[in-house]
């Protein structure tokens, strides 16, 4: 009864908004401040992942690096204003 339930459980989580797609070069912080027409758009991406309801664990490690170098570069641009 119980794995029928998890099953079941698995199936529904499955049903949802698909994971945006994490096709993306690594970058650090030094390149979002370099390029900050580029912070907005990586932000959108790191937006769509919290929103996708999978796991932080599925997420890639190149979304997951990008979204943190996306948020320290554009605190340290604003640092600068």
């Amino acid at each position: 009864m119980r794995l029928a339930i998890f099953c079941i459980v698995l199936l529904l989580a499955g049903c949802g908004r698909s994971t945006p797609q994490a096709q993306m070069i690594a970058r650090d912080w030094r390149y979002y401040v370099a390029n900050p027409g580029e912070i907005e758009p990586m932000q959108k991406i790191c937006r769509e992942w919290a929103g996708s309801g999978a796991p932080s664990e599925a997420q890639p490690a190149v979304v997951t690096g990008n979204c943190r170098a996306a948020a320290f570069a554009k605190s340290q641009i604003q640092l600068r204003k």
